[in-house]
């Protein structure tokens, strides 16, 4: 199942980060361990962000900067001094989290077959590739938004729940954060118009548990149609 949560501001995606996203602390197996991020996505890979995600890069792309410049890419505006209205946060991206079902969850992790934690993997591959798909960017004025097919996501992979009563219980699921940031194609960074992307959430959904329940059966697992049609592990 995937859910999308509401636009993160700078503050926010960088204070999960650091609590949430690349923490184990609160992990089945690997307590106490880094959780190491990695990159995906189209425009991803045309600016060379590769393997691990590192504090640097995150942070600056969540506020709206070049990953590997810092150049400000995404302008914002600050509060006036003599402003009475709320401060104007940069909108840094989305937290899309991608949640295996309960069964295919113990099988993985208690059962201890890490096939089902690959299959899980390529199966969040497949659904944000479909969801990049409808990426789009916004123009702003009287502009309509741009379909760019580009994003740079960053991705974290936990195997549990939060901790009930101070024990972690095992609950395999991907924080895919989607940065409020694509490219037009005359190269030109914009923000995202993030309509199509909620739009798109239960088809990506779709996707997720489509590709999952045929990487399941192949590897010899009997499947039926759980919850909300999430493939659930027969026995």
């Amino acid at each position: 199942m995937l859910t999308l949560s509401k636009a993160l501001t700078s503050a926010q995606a960088k204070v999960y980060y650091q609590n949430d996203f690349s923490n184990g602390a609160g992990n089945y197996y690997s307590q106490g361990q880094t959780v190491a991020g990695q990159w995906q996505g189209q425009l991803a890979r045309e600016w060379r962000l590769e393997g691990e995600v590192t504090t640097e890069q995150y942070n600056r792309l969540a506020d709206g900067q070049h990953p590997h410049s810092g150049e400000q890419l995404i302008q914002y505006h600050q509060k006036a001094a003599n402003s009475q209205s709320p401060t104007q946060e940069h909108r840094a991206g989305w937290d899309a989290t991608f949640s295996a079902p309960k069964s295919v969850s113990l099988t993985a992790l208690v059962g201890g077959d890490s096939r089902i934690l690959e299959a899980h993997r390529e199966s969040v591959r497949e659904a944000l590739g479909e969801l990049e798909r409808f990426t789009q960017a916004r123009i702003g004025g009287n502009h309509p938004p741009e379909n760019t097919r580009k994003l740079i996501i960053a991705t974290f992979e936990h195997d549990s729940a939060r901790p009930v009563e101070g024990y972690p219980a095992p609950q395999l699921h991907t924080h895919a954060v989607i940065f409020n940031l694509t490219e037009t194609e005359e190269r030109e960074a914009k923000p995202l118009q993030p309509l199509e992307l909620f739009k798109s959430q239960q088809y990506a959904t779709a996707v997720y548990q489509s590709h999952l329940a045929d990487r399941l059966q192949r590897l010899g697992y009997l499947i039926e149609s759980g919850t909300n049609g999430a493939p659930d592990i027969k026995g």
